[in-house]
């Protein structure tokens, strides 16, 4: 029988435990003895089913014991202790000493059998209902690991290729000259975009899951932000022949407390949501600023220390709308209005259960109404911390112009690099992106002959200037290659290559030596920005 079914005796006198022994046995109540409050405080430190001992051992200076015990048990746990009460009368502010210690029964003296064992078998019953508690917790977490491994793995999968994909498209679009076989790249780029929206979509809900979606708040220019959106959506928006346009209902500070990436990150699902179920019309985006006022706020002239400033973003479109049982479905994963909704225009759902989740995540929340082939509105609102002495901004309303492309920079390189991957296509594309604007590239396919290949270059007296290092190779992957790179005493930048969205996080990289990473598939000017930055004399 498992330690948690057993009765944990510290008796008064051996006569006394010898006696509990027999009252126990008889009830088939399995029992152990302890002769010490050192020893029940290092039982409830042990996994304890229920413990019964005698008021007389507990002094002051063992209640602080018992009590720092209790207090180290895991949420879960609620250590069921009966007190058996000495023959004198117990304080007022005893009975509240012994109480305060938690799951606490006091029995009195003389004892009475039968209410005895029913209350120890009724406790061992709550006992073993919280260990069930605890193995499904642990059941869960192990799922939640397997889920996030599986995910991660899925996040390698999906991306390494798609790296390949994406990148040999854009190569293929700067050698072909027909218009016709350049429109196909750009479908095949497009489309291959649209996939890892999915994809990042699926990610991005099981971090959050999982507990592992970091929210950073800073200070920044919302009204900047507000027209890099405006400028993005506005190519979707075209693309449909739909006036998309941004009015300003009230001033609003130009620098909020928010996180940039997540705002931005909610604003193109609600705006991206309102073009794509809108067929004609237009989509409206209403900005303004709102004080949410304190209960303990006088008039409405007076400012409350409890008064919150937040941001009122609506997003209006004349679309499809929705049926008062598609809106009953909305905000849950991979669910969307109806099956009709899904084969139309597509979509897993998630966007708007993530967007929901964010906001709440940056102390707001997204609202809706909608009506039935006349179109929605969703409204976002956040927390943007105190605003201090900033310049409020108020904006007419502007129709938002349509940015055709943005060109990328030219960078030029003169560095030696080290590219190591196990997949010789991303070894080539990489390759290509650093050759071209003038790097020098060397290569290999894992990590063991990176290591013999740095060691050989510091054999010779040279060195390179920066390595690209996948995480996920065979043989050994990126973070113990980075590892033993740093053990050898190469202390140039490395910059690790992950497609693991889960868990390739920067502090990850970075413990294993790394100083930077990018992220699968490969953005060319994200990284020659970065490489020129690490290289630059």
């Amino acid at each position: 029988m498992s330690d948690n079914r057993i009765v944990t005796v510290l008796a008064p006198t051996p006569q006394d435990a010898e006696y509990c022994r027999q009252i126990l046995s008889d009830h088939q109540i399995p029992v152990e003895f302890v002769s010490s409050i050192y020893e029940v405080t290092a039982r409830v430190r042990n996994e304890p089913g229920v413990l019964l001992m005698a008021q007389e051992f507990l002094t002051p200076e063992a209640l602080r014991h018992l009590r720092a015990a209790i207090a180290d048990q895991p949420s879960w746990s609620d250590v069921p202790i009966l007190i058996l009460l000495s023959k004198q009368e117990a304080s007022s502010q005893m009975i509240a000493d012994l109480l305060s210690l938690g799951h606490v029964t006091l029995v009195e003296r003389p004892l009475r059998i039968a209410l005895l064992v029913s209350t120890l078998q009724a406790k061992l019953r709550d006992r073993d209902r919280q260990y069930k508690v605890r193995d499904l917790l642990v059941a869960a977490q192990q799922a939640s690991q397997s889920k996030s491994a599986f995910v991660a793995n899925m996040s390698h999968e999906i991306r390494t290729p798609m790296t390949s994909i994406l990148g040999y498209a854009k190569l293929l679009s700067g050698l072909i000259q027909d218009e016709e076989a350049k429109s196909y790249l750009t479908t095949i780029r497009r489309n291959g975009d649209f996939l890892l929206e999915i994809l990042n979509d699926i990610l991005d809900l099981s971090k959050i899951e999982a507990g592992k979606f970091d929210i950073d708040i800073s200070g920044f220019d919302v009204s900047g932000l507000l027209d890099d959106v405006r400028t993005i959506m506005a190519l979707r928006a075209d693309e449909r022949d739909l006036r998309l346009t941004v009015e300003y209902e009230t001033k609003i500070p130009q620098v909020i407390q928010s996180d940039a990436k997540r705002l931005r990150q909610i604003l193109v699902n609600l705006i991206g949501n309102a073009v794509k179920f809108t067929k004609e019309g237009e989509v409206k985006v209403m900005v303004g600023h709102r004080r949410l006022r304190s209960p303990a706020a006088t008039s409405a002239t007076v400012h409350s220390k409890g008064d919150r400033d937040t941001l009122r973003i609506s997003v209006i479109d004349t679309g499809v709308g929705m049926t008062t049982e598609q809106q009953e479905r909305l905000f849950q994963p991979f669910s969307q209005g109806d099956a009709g909704i899904t084969q139309q225009f597509g979509g897993t759902g998630l966007g708007l259960i993530i967007s929901k989740r964010l906001a709440a995540m940056l102390g707001g929340d997204i609202e809706f109404s909608s009506e039935f082939g006349k179109g929605s509105t969703f409204t976002l609102t956040i927390d943007i911390g105190k605003i201090g002495d900033v310049p409020w901004v108020e904006t007419s309303e502007r129709t938002a112009p349509v940015a055709d492309f943005v060109e990328e920079e030219d960078i030029r390189l003169n560095a030696n690099f080290l590219i190591v991957d196990d997949r010789r296509d991303i070894r080539f594309l990489s390759k290509h992106i650093l050759t071209k604007a003038g790097g020098t590239v060397t290569e290999a396919e894992d990590g063991l002959l990176a290591i013999e290949t740095v060691k050989d270059a510091i054999a010779h007296g040279e060195t390179f200037d920066l390595i690209l290092l996948d995480m996920q190779m065979p043989n050994l992957d990126g973070y113990e290659t980075a590892r033993h790179l740093r053990k050898l005493g190469y202390a140039g930048p490395i910059i690790a290559l992950t497609a693991d969205a889960m868990q390739g996080d920067m502090t990850k990289c970075l413990q294993a030596g790394c100083n930077d990473y990018l992220s699968k598939p490969i953005d060319a000017n994200r990284m020659l920005k970065t490489v020129a930055e690490m290289t630059k004399p």
